[in-house]
């Protein structure tokens, strides 16, 4: 019976395409199949112990993933010896295995003996590289191109954006976009617009392709684009969404505005990549540019439709191979190249410059190109890559744009003094110097910290002294930007003097700002609205107040620690100006062991590094955590805030409102 079940043992390893491995801990003995042999190329017998012996035969990588895969086993106990390891054979190749095992245990559970397969999983490790390498490849060119390019789901939700997508709806990365539609960006009239024309796309099947389309925001001048959209449709015939392409042309249509001549004709052409995923060779089939990537030796190796049609061939393939010198006269192909040289050697790009191509045989055109360097995956520079759009009908307009430039540069002179007055008279509005109050409870200091962004913001406290050791404070916010922020600001003032008389009941206050915001904001064709946070002290009672309207809340210091605010979900309503009958109430708490508070506005809570990841509100208690003087912590905390987001010039507004009981006058 023994020897049956040998003989079928041996069967199933034939069979199978997997090698057999037995290692026994105590002795330092190892068994292999003879799968396992022909794998590594050594002859039954002559093979060393791979694990025991491993950092002679794989790379430091693997090593360590075999090292933690035994500490999992050995030391934690676990039931699977799991890793994928390359090795190198007896020919000194490398190869990719999968290895699984099951370890034995004696009776007091220690590993005495780890049985397990490999299995050779080259191929499948050779072609995951290549599918990162073609994924690199489609995603450098999308976060390199003058375009925004996007996909969105069956409800106009962004479920893919490229870089300058993001970027152009004001966010550091395309993650930011996931999920939001156009109405969280632009207007009420163009999202509805928009929506509109993607729910006939979807259900007809026919887009739209090089439409000029103006969009309309709230809070900054109209745009111009040129736009394609399409419905996304997968392999089986499924309607998922619909994607689109849009170039800015808002300077040309500016333009045209003014001289009452400009015309601007973007040619689109459908263009092709061999890739895996559907969506990406979508993308690179619609781009309505001049898509090219060259090798070292300056040579077509990639390129789209449009580009193909550009210089006279039918298909794109026909162009592999060839050089500027074989399309182009040699006054061009010379420049072309010198500057594909200099771009390899620097890795610094060309963009955006207006080209004249020269040719032989026929007239010349004008481009506006951008020229990058090609990194590989490996980060070596393996060629060039370049976007073009013709603009020779564009160059015609030239004369008219140096004429009309000088009234420009007049006009945006005065808007930049205009600006700057403007935030001159902000700053001399906001509080500079608070008077003490004192109770039973000690003295109440407050403590400011304002720096001001490069563009006008509407970030604005209020100290308002109630009498009789009671005190409020308040921090808010206006969701606008530039001049009309600051008027909204103004307005919010004038608000808060003529509510004074009902200052001492945190929800009546609200509720009046909210009523009165409302009123003032019915006349005007632009929604506006304002978080505020709002507390009374009362240093007799001992007792504070809060209430929110749609606001972040503060940080405090107890005895017993450091954490934010969070008021019950009855003190907390929406931002001032959503609805103009929102009565709001607030929260009645002993101030018992409380000796510091901190208000500050959300763009310091959601400042990001580089890499779209928020500073958020747990970095902020610690810092506030380490103590010292109250204005020496708001300082620190706007500090680190700057150092976390990492530029030379912090972009946001930094506004902290901060007070502290104590017992010394």
């Amino acid at each position: 019976m023994a020897s049956r079940d040998s003989d079928r043992l041996q069967l199933v390893l034939r069979a199978s395409k997997e090698g057999i491995w037995d290692w026994d801990l105590v002795r330092g003995t190892i068994y292999y199949s003879p799968r396992v042999y022909r794998f590594m190329g050594y002859r039954k017998g002559e093979m060393p112990n791979l694990f025991e012996n491993r950092s002679q035969f794989m790379d430091p990588e693997s090593v360590a993933a075999v090292d933690e895969a035994l500490r999992r086993v050995v030391q934690e106990g676990e039931d699977l010896f799991a890793a994928e390891p390359q090795v190198k054979t007896k020919r000194g190749d490398w190869k990719a295995f999968r290895v699984r095992g099951t370890p034995v245990r004696d009776d007091l559970g220690k590993v005495i003996r780890i049985a397990g397969s490999l299995i050779d999983i080259s191929k499948r490790k050779k072609a995951e590289r290549a599918l990162a390498e073609e994924r690199h490849l489609i995603q450098t060119l999308l976060d390199n191109i003058p375009m925004n390019v996007y996909f969105k789901d069956t409800h106009s939700r962004f479920v893919m954006a490229n870089l300058p997508t993001a970027r152009k709806m004001g966010l550091s990365s395309a993650e930011e976009m996931l999920g939001k539609s156009d109405a969280d960006f632009f207007s009420g009239e163009h999202a509805g617009h928009a929506r509109q024309l993607e729910r006939q796309i979807m259900e007809t099947g026919v887009g739209v392709e090089g439409v000029t389309e103006k969009e309309k925001w709230e809070d900054r001048e109209d745009t111009w684009v040129k736009v394609t959209k399409r419905a996304w449709v997968d392999g089986d015939g499924t309607v998922r969404g619909t994607y689109g392409v849009t170039i800015d042309i808002s300077q040309l249509m500016r333009t045209r505005e003014e001289l009452e001549k400009v015309t601007a004709e973007l040619n689109q052409q459908n263009s092709r990549i061999e890739e895996e995923r559907e969506r990406m060779r979508l993308i690179f089939d619609t781009v309505p540019m001049h898509v090219y990537f060259k090798n070292l030796d300056h040579e077509f190796v990639i390129a789209n439709q449009a580009i193909a049609k550009w210089f006279g061939f039918d298909s794109p393939e026909k162009l592999y191979t060839k050089t500027d010198r074989d399309i182009f006269s040699e006054e061009h192909w010379r420049k072309a190249e010198a500057d594909e040289r200099r771009i390899m050697e620097t890795g610094e790009p060309i963009e955006g410059t207006i080209e004249r191509e020269t040719w032989s045989g026929k007239s010349d055109t004008w481009v506006m190109t951008s020229k990058y360097p090609w990194w590989g995956s490996d980060g070596e520079i393996v060629g060039t890559f370049g976007v073009s759009t013709d603009i020779s009908d564009l160059m015609t307009v030239q004369q008219e744009l140096e004429q009309s430039a000088g009234r420009f540069e007049k006009k945006n002179r005065e808007t930049a003094e205009e600006l700057k007055l403007a935030r001159e008279v902000q700053l001399a509005l906001l509080p500079d110097h608070f008077p003490l109050t004192t109770g039973a409870a000690g003295v109440l200091r407050f403590y400011r910290l304002y720096e001001p962004a490069e563009q006008l913001t509407g970030e604005f406290f209020e100290v308002l002294p109630l009498g009789k050791g009671r005190v409020g404070f308040l921090m808010g916010e206006v969701f606008d930007k530039g001049v009309r922020s600051a008027l909204i600001v103004s307005m919010l003032r004038g608000l808060i003097e003529k509510e004074m008389a009902v200052a001492g009941d945190a929800g009546a206050f609200l509720t009046n700002l909210n009523t009165g915001f409302s009123r003032l904001l019915l006349d005007s064709s632009h929604p506006a609205r304002a978080a505020v946070f709002y507390g009374v002290v009362d240093l007799h009672e001992s007792r504070i107040q809060l209430a929110s309207a749609g606001h972040v809340n503060p940080l405090a210091v107890f005895e017993d620690g450091v954490r934010q605010i969070v008021p019950p979900e009855h003190a907390c309503g929406p931002a001032l100006g959503v609805t103009g009958g929102t009565q709001y109430r607030f929260v009645e708490a002993s101030m018992e062991g409380l000796r510091r508070m901190i208000c500050f506005t959300g763009g310091l809570r959601a400042t990001t590094d580089r890499q779209g990841r928020a500073f958020g509100v747990t970095r902020m208690l610690e810092e506030v955590e380490r103590g010292g003087e109250l204005s020496k912590v708001m300082a620190r905390l706007a500090e680190a805030v700057k150092k976390y987001e990492g530029s030379e010039q912090f972009p946001n507004a930094i506004c902290l409102l901060g007070w502290e009981i104590t017992n010394q006058v």
